[in-house]
């Protein structure tokens, strides 16, 4: 693969907690316009994986590159200018702020208003504010929730919440986006319907990578997909090489692996 071809790097990460390896020498690369995938059995560090990535946890060794630069340390809200954001396992909205609003907290965190010119109204600061509702609008109706852009998230089922989540990572801008678990909770309609918008959105351009346990969405949705078991990469490649790799089926998949199409 060529270097310009990486969005993403990560090179020989560990990460110890107390008495527990949660990652050791962990390599993924991640092809740009691809979506990969993070696989494995809980407590195999894909969560922890996520966390160094995105800056939520400092590694004991190892670095990260995004397109091409080696990050110093760095918090997850300074990554976000840099086309980087996530979505988390456990939905982290604003219950009590309405779906509209909790998108524009992803432009917010991109755009060069400050408190003073909008406490006094200035034309630059409703130009920002207007293309940043403009934006947030444009991610709703991506997700197909436009209409619900008024509401209250707290009122949302559980799995428009998600796809708010989703919205407000494209909202920020980002080319990369890394979903923890986005089809948790959801009924086999909505994993269909996230089925097909994240495939629109490699469509467009984006590079996605996501932790999934849903093996029949993993497999029909990733290009590629890396294995973790115990903190370490046991496998890596197209899904029907993962598919059948022994060390995937032994340590995960089981002896059923063959029927996951």
């Amino acid at each position: 693969m060529a270097a310009d071809d990486r969005i993403l790097e990560v090179d020989g990460i560990s990460k110890r907690f107390g008495g527990l390896q949660a990652l050791e020498g962990v390599d993924m690369w991640v092809k740009r316009g691809t979506v990969h995938g993070i696989i494995g059995p809980n407590g195999a560090g894909k969560t922890t994986l996520f966390n160094v990535i995105t800056g939520m946890t400092r590694p004991d060794r190892g670095r990260i590159c995004f397109e091409g630069r080696s990050l110093p340390p760095m918090s997850p809200h300074q990554l976000v200018p840099l086309g980087m954001s996530r979505t988390f396992q456990n939905i982290r909205l604003f219950r009590d702020m309405t779906v509209e609003e909790n998108v524009l907290v992803a432009q917010h965190s991109r755009t060069p208003t400050y408190v003073l010119s909008v406490l006094l109204g200035t034309s630059a600061a409703r130009v920002v504010e207007a293309e940043a509702r403009r934006k947030a609008r444009e991610a709703l109706a991506f997700v197909g929730l436009e209409a619900k852009a008024g509401e209250l998230a707290r009122h949302l089922p559980y799995g428009q919440q998600r796809l708010v989540e989703l919205a407000r990572a494209l909202a920020a801008d980002s080319r990369l986006l890394l979903l923890d678990e986005p089809g948790a909770g959801m009924n086999p309609g909505e994993k269909l319907n996230l089925l097909g918008l994240v495939g629109q959105l490699r469509g467009r351009g984006y590079t996605v990578v996501l932790i999934e346990h849903d093996m029949k969405l993993v497999m029909h949705l990733c290009d590629s997909i890396t294995v973790l078991d115990h903190g370490r990469k046991i496998a890596e490649g197209p899904p029907a090489t993962v598919r059948n790799h022994p060390d995937v089926i032994r340590a995960y998949l089981g002896k059923g692996a063959g029927s996951v199409a």
